[in-house]
């Protein structure tokens, strides 16, 4: 929305301009003497911000003034001045309206108070008064300034005509030799909104040229890009915004790991990761290294993710993560290693399905040659009704090899 600040030092350097004017007639408008004084004396204590005495010298001023005349006119738009000096927009509004609707305005002065009372209505938040006043004013105004535009792109923006919105911030963007970063910034909000990811996308990359240390808009690029389903384009843009310093906190780097692994790059997600993770900018905790080990796995360095998923098991409270250790060395075959992880896995506890443990565990004993404490395993995984099927066949089977 436009800002309230801009309006107040808009009224400033207009508004006054205005008072002056009428306090220097022309004989198609004149105005008493006295008129003429108690004009500059406004004008005075606008310029020292007295306010408030401006406002009672008008008002005081308008119960002398001959009503229809050119007089009440002036008054009544330099009335409206003082209003929107003081953010009274509403006010100001009602007074200028008033000073049109007598219909004495020179041209000139009349095309003046249309445009002010556009601004007006537009710091009274009434949006679609706004444009229905500028209209006319349009007509006899055709080449706009860029602030204009501005003014005009946000009252449509408010009244969710985003098409109309956009149409004139891209002109005041045009129009302008240094446009202001809040234009680009509605430019793409209105992009948004009508979800034209290309155009919020062609935005962003422009407020890049111009704010490359900008790490919201490297982010909000990334996001774009990501709306608009080319996440590979997302990853790296991310990845450039990592490599200039921009990404520093945690959540920041895990979004871009967690974004390599949904592109099918899990060794670039690995290695940042653990970099981040050594470097402490990623917390050194169980869920980090499990993290760490589950991207390893997908990347097919095992090593990697075996010596991860051990890092993450001795910081865990449950026996969970030890026994993902022993499934990797019992898919390995090394038995010796699977013995060791499914044993810390028992040993810890707070497994969902221990019965499964003790299988895997007796399991490995068997294929290590070392049938007694095998057969302690499944023993007790036949306690486990999940796994007492699987047991008892185990057991039959060193039973009768026993006995051959």
């Amino acid at each position: 929305m436009i800002k309230k600040r801009f309006l107040h030092l808009l009224f400033c350097g207009l508004l006054l301009v205005s008072i002056s004017a009428l306090s220097s007639q022309d004989k198609s408008t004149e105005v008493s003497q006295e008129v003429f004084k108690k004009l500059q004396l406004v004008e005075q204590s606008i310029k020292s911000k007295s306010f408030s005495n401006a406002q009672q010298t008008l008002q005081a001023l308008l119960k002398d003034v001959k009503k229809g005349s050119y007089e009440e006119a002036a008054v009544l738009r330099s009335l409206a001045s003082v209003y929107g000096l003081q953010g009274q927009y509403a006010q100001g509004a009602e007074a200028l309206s008033k000073a049109l609707s007598l219909k004495v305005l020179p041209e000139n002065q009349r095309q003046a108070a249309l445009f002010n009372l556009g601004q007006l209505f537009m710091g009274a938040g009434q949006y679609a008064k706004a444009i229905d006043t500028l209209k006319p004013w349009l007509a006899g105004n055709p080449k706009l300034d860029s602030e204009t535009h501005v003014m005009l792109a946000n009252a449509y923006s408010q009244l969710k005509q985003y098409n109309e919105a956009l149409k004139h911030i891209k002109q005041a963007i045009q129009s302008s030799n240094k446009p202001d970063q809040a234009w680009y910034q509605l430019q793409l909000a209105l992009s948004y909104e009508l979800k034209d990811y290309d155009a919020a996308a062609d935005v962003l990359r422009k407020l890049l040229s111009i704010y490359p240390d900008n790490k919201d808009y490297w982010q909000q690029l990334a996001s774009v890009y990501h709306l608009g389903k080319e996440a590979t384009k997302a990853v790296t843009v991310k990845h450039l915004a990592y490599k200039k310093g921009l990404l520093n906190s945690e959540k920041e780097i895990l979004d871009l790991v967690n974004l390599y692994l949904l592109v099918g790059s899990p060794y670039k997600a690995g290695h940042i990761l653990a970099k981040e993770i050594n470097n402490n900018r990623v917390s050194n905790d169980s869920k980090h290294w499990e993290l760490l080990a589950n991207t390893w796995m997908q990347a097919r360095e095992y090593e990697k993710a075996l010596e991860a998923f051990e890092l993450a098991s001795k910081l865990n409270g449950k026996g969970d993560l030890y026994l993902k250790v022993g499934r990797i060395y019992f898919e390995q075959r090394k038995w010796d290693s699977a013995i060791n992880a499914f044993q810390k896995a028992l040993a810890k506890g707070g497994l969902n399905q221990p019965g499964q443990a003790y299988l895997l565990l007796g399991t490995s004993y068997y294929e290590s040659k070392q049938h007694d404490k095998a057969r302690q395993a499944f023993e007790q995984a036949r306690q486990n009704a999940n796994s007492s099927d699987a047991a008892n066949k185990w057991l039959n089977y060193l039973k009768s090899n026993q006995a051959s």
